[in-house]
This record gives C-alpha cells, structure tokens and sequence, in this order.
C-alpha cells in the first residue's frame, strides 16, 4: 500500500511537470545547505543500550571492560530544488538529496568470575534518498521590491538502507565461539513537509533564500538478505559450522532481560522470524529470559531544520 502511494506521488509529479506552463515566471534551481538529520531512532535507541549493558555487567561482575559502540551522528547535507512555476505566484517543487552515515565500534570484555572472554565488532550503516514534491506559494512583499515571501507544504518520500555487519568471538577455557552476521535491509518513508521562508534578488538570475522547513516521515517494515555463519570449537573435536540465510529477513525492535541482570535493554535486530519469544534471539551463548514490547524497527526523518541557499532562475 505504501510504495502504490509513493508511485501515484511520482506519477502526479511528471503529470504536473509534463503540463505546467512555461511561461511568467522563470524555472529555477535551488541549492541548499540543509541542516535536518535523521532522529535518534530506534538504532541510535539500541547502542545506547547496548553500551549500557555491557557497563552494568562490569559493575555486577568486576571484569575488565574495553571499548564502546558509536551512535550514528547525521551531520548538514545539500539539496538541490527544481521549482517549476503553475500560476499566480503558485509552482511545483520537485527536490532530493543523499546521505550516508557509518560508525562501528569493538567491546572486549574478560571476565572475572570465569575463565572466559568476549570480543564484539559492530558497524552500522545508514543511507537514504529523501525526494520532496510539493507546491509553493511566493508574494512578493510591499516594502522591499526584491524581496519574496514563500510558504510550501507536500509529501516527503525517503528510500531507506540499513546495513548491520557484526563479528562477535567468545572464549570459555578451551571451548572458542565465533558468530559472523551480514545484513542489510530496505524500506521507504511516506511522509509530510512545510516550509516557511523568505527569497532575495541579490542580482538578475540569482538569489538568496533562507527557510525553515518542518518534516514528518519515519519508516518502518524494512526487509532484507540476513546470512549468519556461527564457529563452535572444542579441543580434540573438528569445528562445528552451520549457516543461517534468509533472503528476506525483518528488522525488529523490543526490550528484552538477559539471565544475568533484572534489567531490560532494546533491542534492533534483523531476524528470519518474529522472536515472539526468548529462543527466537539471534544465536547467542548467554540466553534471554523474557521479550516484551515487540514492534517493527522504525528509522525516521521528523525533524525541524534551516536551509540557507542559492537560487539559479533560467
């Protein structure tokens, strides 16, 4: 239902494009230094936790605890606008823009009650095409001839890919344990933006534009190719090594309570199936002993942000 929405969006777009005048007002070119970002969101949500619990474990057990997981940071990204006159001050806006953002981290961990340590490598990666459609209207304001007020609304669409790469060893005395997890996952947002701002003629064919722009957009059903290849080895005894593949895996979101702490910690993983409950986790040696407030995981764009930029009109 969502992406049948998100064609009938594009196809309206080029209808409008294909049949809107050309003549009036000029077509114009926007560039645009935008500081919106993806919000904090069900990952970020996650690696908090999950550095918050290997933290409460040295606390408990007095290990030796090395190393974190970096949140993802979403720094400022360009966007290029096309705006395409209708009439009467009123024009289509057809813009995009790109961004990618990777963080990985190492935790390693010894124990103090045991024989046995740990070794987590995480990268995370996120990346996304976010495309505005909407309309604009701009009036020109009495006390200064070059300067324009404009206020636009229409829909936000972004095409989103997370990639979740994972290298996690254990050592318990002689007994090794290695799990390998390669992911990545697809969804897309259909959302909403408004904008409010005001353009100056610097010269002719060019000029300065300063808005605010509000988005709301989250997605969510992201699916996608999970392969896992787990490692177990015993003195004596030949490597066990078996596979996982799922050519259409789903990212979940839930809080879960391991056996060794009373406290619960989120969760953000791809799974073949949905982990209704604590034996459908991901394979791990330490078990999980309860799951609750399951949903699918969500990344989102609601966010309110400034544009300054530059206007080319042809």
């Amino acid at each position: 239902m969502r992406k049948s929405r998100i064609n009938l969006t594009l196809w309206v777009a080029v209808f409008l494009v294909v049949s809107s005048p050309l003549a009036g007002e000029k077509i114009s070119l926007k560039i645009s230094y935008n500081t919106a970002s993806v919000n904090k969101g069900d990952l970020n949500t996650w690696i908090d936790s999950y550095n918050v619990q290997w933290r409460d474990l040295q606390s408990e057990e007095n290990g030796q605890l090395d190393g974190q997981l970096n949140p993802l940071k979403y720094g400022p990204k360009y966007e290029v606008e096309l705006r395409i006159p209708l009439f009467l001050g009123l024009a289509l806006n057809l813009s995009g823009s790109h961004f990618k953002r990777m963080e990985e981290g190492t935790i390693n961990y010894v124990w103090n009650t045991a024989n046995m340590d740990e070794k987590d490598f995480i990268r995370n990666e996120v990346q996304g095409i976010p495309i505005k459609i909407g309309f604009s209207y701009s009036q020109v304001l009495p006390f200064l001839e070059n300067l324009y007020l404009f206020a636009g609304v229409g829909r936000h669409i972004t095409f989103f890919t997370y990639k979740f790469n994972r290298d996690y060893d254990l050592r318990d005395g002689p007994y090794k344990y290695n799990l390998k997890v390669d992911s990545s996952y697809n969804s897309e947002a259909l959302g909403f933006y408004a904008t409010l701002g005001v353009e100056y003629d610097l010269i002719k064919h060019i000029a300065i534009v300063v808005e605010a722009e509000k988005v709301w957009s989250k997605a969510d059903g992201f699916k996608g190719p999970l392969n896992e290849e787990l490692t177990e080895t015993n003195p004596g005894e030949a490597s066990k090594i078996s596979y996982e593949n799922y050519d259409k895996a789903s990212l979940y979101f839930y809080e879960y309570k391991r056996e060794e702490s009373n406290k619960y910690y989120s969760a953000f993983h791809g799974l073949g199936k949905r982990p209704d409950n604590p034996e459908a986790y991901p394979r791990y040696p330490r078990g999980i002993t309860d799951i609750k407030n399951l949903r699918q995981g969500e990344l989102g764009l609601s966010t309110f942000a400034f544009k300054i930029g530059i206007r080319f009109k042809f």
